[in-house]
């Protein structure tokens, strides 16, 4: 309730862009291109449908989205006429089941269809006579059963395991669409004769220098180096921090295939990298913000997909297509992902992303800075509040004409100009009744009494400027602070008890609560936690 009765006192600001998006515009989830669109059907559908696009290497951008397609033209007609086909039959496909508008907008319903339609431009034989259009209708079925699936199984996984379903409906509807093409036999319905020819490469380095693009371009079935090359760019102009970090999931994939013997042509081809991209990039960045822990986490998955490789393809060869085993697609991802989600159950450091939440990995790694800085100095004040040495450490570092900001701020409410704030002076600057017993001058008074820094009872101009301080740093970091610890309530009862704090500060590096500072936060709450409203009256009050 302070924190609610204090915000009047400060100005409300604009959100400022940041470093990266002023030196990089293309940036970001661009949530104003939407906007731009606004209600008209065939704004909002193209801009859902390239960030859908996008969604497939975990890319909210709908630029990013056009690179894309653009990165399957340059390898063929089919690969992005099939993909934008599949997209779009996902997303009529969810509209039909009545998602709602802004699930589709965001491309969650999308990119598998989007994965199935490459699968075809990949494996399917689209020359006449072969009657490309039986193709073209199965692509259709096939991304509106990703739909269903995605809206059936992903929400059953979400509920009971809190795991997305990730392309787990692609891998199993391209499945059922080769197996079909096998059993039918029908010429009009013939597969590819043959991958594309493996690079030839005869030294380690350059293989390891072409999986790296490939690994990225693998992602949607691309084999072309100049492809992979503008798959990458698309996940940089995005997110650079996506872009390094899929690199490092790729090149550990990719050294974990060698290491089991896979030889330099398939690795340059990036096949044994692109599950590794897509590993790290979920792990490390966008279902967990990136960490230390996280991203050794990524890169554990990134090894672990190509380990798991050889065995999954073992099974897979039990159900041949035309002679030929059914491909790997993406299912190393799916599990080794899925694994190292679960993980956050026996290593307590690390915080998964709200599923609702989730945007690019330079925003949620701004949370995790925004927390840490915001709890670390909530640390130390309350160890100070318990030695009795508190001090008024952010007024030390303000700007000169912010600290003569305050002062007049202060000056104005002292209305009678004896250098102390009363509850009433207090009350009368917030326009709130300072007669009776009421709830507002009650939190008032505690208000003054928790700021008065050296506990002679009377608040100073230092020690007001000093919570005004702490005010606006918590106002500007409020919204990234609550995203992040929200994961945090495993029981759902809105209310943060001991042990689950005790895990947010593990998270950020800080040593778990001793019993003294335990009461000391909780008074008599320890039984039954914190509700977010005093939580966050206590960052800025203890």
């Amino acid at each position: 309730m302070a924190y609610e009765l204090l915000q009047s006192f400060l100005v409300p600001q604009p959100q400022a862009p940041t470093r990266l998006e002023r030196l990089l515009p293309s940036s970001g989830t661009l949530p104003q291109i939407t906007r731009l669109g606004g209600h008209r059907p065939p704004a909002h559908s193209l801009v859902g449908w390239l960030r859908s696009c996008g969604q497939v290497i975990f890319i909210n951008n709908p630029l990013s989205g056009l690179l894309l397609l653009l990165a399957m033209a340059l390898q063929s007609f089919w690969a992005a006429a099939l993909t934008l086909l599949g997209i779009v039959a996902a997303h009529l496909a969810a509209r039909a089941i009545g998602v709602d508008r802004q699930s589709r907008r965001q491309g969650i319903y999308g990119f598998n269809g989007a994965l199935v339609g490459s699968a075809v431009a990949c494996f399917g034989n689209l020359a006449e006579p072969a009657r490309p259009w039986l193709w073209l209708l199965l692509v259709v079925l096939g991304a509106g059963l990703t739909t269903l699936l995605v809206h059936g199984l992903g929400r059953w996984l979400v509920r009971h395991f809190s795991l997305p379903p990730l392309t787990l409906p692609f891998c199993l509807v391209t499945w059922l669409l080769l197996a079909i093409a096998a059993v039918l036999a029908d010429p009009s319905l013939p597969l590819a004769a043959a991958a594309a020819p493996p690079p030839e490469v005869d030294s380690l380095g350059l293989a390891l220098l072409q999986a790296l693009p490939r690994g990225f371009g693998q992602v949607f079935l691309l084999p072309g180096l100049l492809s992979g090359s503008v798959v990458l760019a698309a996940v940089a102009a995005a997110s650079p921090l996506a872009a390094l970090v899929g690199l490092g999931g790729g090149l550990v994939a990719a050294i974990t295939g060698l290491v089991l013997g896979a030889p330099l042509a398939t690795v340059a081809q990036g096949l044994w990298s692109y599950n590794g991209v897509l590993c790290a990039l979920a792990v490390a960045g966008v279902f967990y913000p990136l960490t230390r822990w996280s991203l050794l986490a990524g890169l554990l998955a990134a090894a672990f997909s190509s380990l798991i490789s050889g065995p999954l393809g073992a099974l897979l060869d039990l159900v041949p297509i035309e002679g030929a085993p059914l491909p790997l697609l993406t299912l190393p991802f799916v599990l080794a992902t899925m694994l190292a989600l679960l993980l956050r159950r026996a290593v307590p450091a690390l915080i998964p992303v709200a599923l609702h939440s989730i945007l690019t990995p330079e925003e949620h790694r701004r949370r995790y800075d925004v927390a840490r800085q915001l709890l670390g100095d909530f640390r130390r004040q309350l160890r100070a509040a318990l030695a009795g040495d508190r001090y008024p450490s952010l007024l030390a570092q303000a700007e000169p004409a912010e600290a003569a900001a305050l002062e007049d701020l202060f000056a104005g409410l002292d209305r009678d100009g004896d250098g102390r704030l009363s509850v009433a002076e207090l009350a009368q600057g917030l326009g709130v009744s300072a007669s009776g017993a009421g709830g507002g001058t009650e939190a008032l008074a505690a208000v003054l009494a928790a700021i008065d820094l050296d506990g002679d009872g009377q608040v100073d101009a230092v020690e007001f400027s000093e919570l005004m301080l702490r005010l606006r740093r918590l106002r500007d970091g409020e919204e990234r602070l609550l995203h992040y610890l929200l994961p945090i309530d495993a029981d759902g009862d809105d209310r943060l008890d001991p042990g689950e704090l005790n895990r947010l500060l593990l998270s950020v590096g800080q040593p778990p609560l001793e019993p003294g500072e335990q009461q000391h936060l909780f008074g008599e709450q320890l039984s039954v936690g914190l509700s977010w409203k005093q939580f966050i009256d206590r960052l800025l009050l203890i």
